[in-house]
């Protein structure tokens, strides 16, 4: 899926591994495009909020009546920013459930796979490594314990929930994750296993940035 000017590094993991932040920097770093796949799911989650998930035709026509758009950081629907409400922790446990939807996944996997193929991207979210992207120049699966991840987005969150129901919803939505019939999340065969749990976001995008370059130089 990609080719010698054309790279792509797919980073995937548990909710709360440090997916955004650490793809993001390391976009930057070497001057890729930043695609965030949760933030694509998150967008549909909130154009359905409101829809009977079991209605596969209330689905589609909301489905087909919504458009995303990611740029950088910020998330668009129908040409709102809906960054902060795509970030809040209801909407990320509703985009779990949404996620389940197999409409929903084809919908996304295709219009992922279309940005990826246009330019060198850092694509992140759960079953970037397995589904979307499962010949990437570079495939990374961040991990860290439930405590660690939720104790960071805590912190991120100006602690306004309690780290006890930051934790619990974490490892509810490790369990979805996991659990689900369509594009689990699973560590495949070829992957690098990166645990950042005593790694400093900083040293994580160095050694992801380090890694793809000896890729780059074997290709």
């Amino acid at each position: 899926m990609h080719n010698s000017l054309v790279y792509q590094i797919a980073i995937d993991g548990p909710a709360g591994s440090g997916k955004s932040c650490i793809a993001k920097l390391v976009a930057k770093k070497l001057g890729f495009q930043f695609i965030n796949t949760g933030g694509m799911f998150r967008c549909y989650a909130i154009a359905l909020k409101n829809t009977n998930l079991s209605d596969e035709q209330a689905v589609k026509k909301v489905l087909d009546n919504s458009n995303v758009k990611l740029q950088d950081t910020f998330l668009f629907l129908n040409n709102k920013d809906v960054t902060e409400l795509a970030n809040s922790n209801e909407i990320g446990i509703f985009a779990s459930k949404v996620a389940l939807l197999k409409s929903v996944r084809d919908r996304c996997l295709v219009e992922q796979r279309n940005i990826a193929s246009k330019q060198s991207s850092v694509m992140e979210g759960r079953d970037t490594t397995s589904v979307v992207l499962p010949n990437a120049t570079l495939r990374i699966f961040l991990t860290a314990s439930p405590e660690v991840r939720a104790k960071r987005r805590w912190l991120q969150s100006g602690q306004i929930e309690s780290l006890e129901k930051i934790t619990q919803d974490l490892k509810e939505r490790d369990y979805q994750d996991t659990n689900r019939k369509i594009a689990p999340l699973i560590f495949t065969e070829g992957c690098i296993k990166v645990d950042t749990d005593n790694l400093t976001i900083e040293q994580t995008v160095d050694l992801i940035v380090d890694l793809f370059k000896k890729e780059v130089i074997n290709v």
